[in-house]
């Protein structure tokens, strides 16, 4: 059996937000690129709307859930674990919350013809390169 170090939070913490950031603006390039081109359906305009709406409302519920305003702190570590575990938990949902205000408007620029979803769901994407964790020195 191999022995090995368990997981450390904090990398994961660098490292999970970033993924989750760069897979929401790939998917985000490419409704703006689909819908710019005309290859999107022609869904119901519905769709953009709730997904403009959520744009809007995720960074809201993602700050409020998170409880440490638009800008977190640094991390500092804690003595034990639990600490520290329960703030990566934290900042990851925080961080997966934001993807969603992200993704669903890229889906609706797929599936509907609007562009407000392009534009609100800037305002998620924002809030998540705000809070992007520092890199290890």
């Amino acid at each position: 059996m191999r022995s090995s170090a368990p997981p450390d939070p904090e990398t994961a913490l660098r490292l999970v937000p970033r993924a989750l950031l760069g897979t929401s603006l790939a998917l985000l390039v490419l409704g703006a690129v689909l819908n710019g081109a005309g290859r999107g359906a022609d869904g119901p305009e519905i769709v953009s709307g709730v997904a403009t709406a959520w744009a809007i409302v995720s960074p809201l519920l993602a700050i409020g859930m998170r409880g440490r305003g638009l800008v977190a702190p640094p991390s500092v570590g804690g003595t034990s674990d639990e600490p520290v575990a329960a703030s990566v938990r934290a900042g990851l949902v925080f961080f997966a919350i934001l993807e969603t205000g992200v993704v669903l408007p890229a889906v609706a620029l797929i599936v509907s013809r609007p562009q407000w979803p392009l534009v609100a769901a800037l305002f998620p994407l924002f809030v998540m390169i705000l809070n992007l964790p520092r890199r290890a020195a």
